[in-house]
């Protein structure tokens, strides 16, 4: 068995974390526009859900709040290569779970998501990629409820919880 190895990493947002090294994902090629970092672990926050945080284990000060992407839109579709599936030493896009990355605000209805980026995780083999969709069709900067408040008046639309992750910049 593999003995748990447990590393305390500092964050501006959460303070003094402790984590398994094996939650550790790694993102061989990084992130747009942070390269830099490689190594990442999911933070499940259950007063935040459905939001989860992405936090970098070795900048304190990186995290990056995400969602599944059926949270926002009904129809999310990926179409992965087999050189995309081997990156990520997956059989089969069954192997992964997509994340999109949020843009948050002080006003729900201003939160945005990019569903031109998805984050992919073969959690099991603890990679992630951050894939782009080059059709077009998709933006970076989808309203997070985009298609699921359209059409309804504005006092249906969500008011931001006191505990709602804020803007990820620090």
């Amino acid at each position: 068995t593999l003995n748990k190895i447990n590393m305390l990493i500092k964050t501006s947002r959460f303070g003094e974390i402790e984590i398994e090294e094996n939650q550790i994902i790694n993102f061989p090629s990084g992130l747009i526009g942070f390269s830099e970092d490689r190594r990442f672990v999911i933070r499940e926050d259950e007063a935040a859900s459905p939001f989860r945080w992405l936090q970098a284990v070795e900048n304190q000060a990186l995290a990056f709040v995400m969602i599944e992407p059926h949270v926002s839109v009904s129809n999310y579709e990926l179409e992965l290569t087999k050189d995309n599936l081997r990156k990520l030493k997956a059989e089969s896009i069954k192997d992964l779970s997509v994340y999109v990355l949020v843009t948050m605000a002080k006003n729900m209805e201003d939160v945005t998501v990019n569903l031109q980026g998805p984050l992919l995780f073969n959690l099991e083999k603890r990679l992630g990629l951050q894939f782009i969709i080059q059709d077009g069709k998709q933006s970076t900067r989808h309203p997070l409820f985009g298609d699921k408040i359209a059409g309804k008046s504005s006092a249906a639309s969500a008011k931001s919880p006191a505990e709602a992750p804020q803007a990820v910049s620090d």
